[in-house]
């Protein structure tokens, strides 16, 4: 009976403890804007930069193969 009585105080105090983490999560505002984060991932470019990229995407493709005559599709 002595090691659930601990086990129960236990436990009560580490849901007080997620109870406070949980508070100072909304009080810092953690969860202020929960869908910015996805878009800082994979940020965007300059301007400038961003036709530099386009130009070399089409150089960077290898060319694909033709499956019917085993070949390079590209006509060169």
């Amino acid at each position: 009976m002595d090691v659930t009585f601990y086990l129960f105080f236990v436990s009560l105090l580490v849901a007080f403890a997620a109870w406070c983490i949980f508070l100072w999560a909304i009080r810092t505002g953690q969860f202020h804007d929960v869908e910015e984060i996805k878009f800082q991932v994979w940020p965007k470019p300059p301007i400038a930069d961003r036709a530099d990229l386009a130009d070399v995407a089409d150089v960077a493709m290898p060319p694909t193969r033709n499956a019917a005559t085993g070949g390079s599709a590209d006509p060169a």
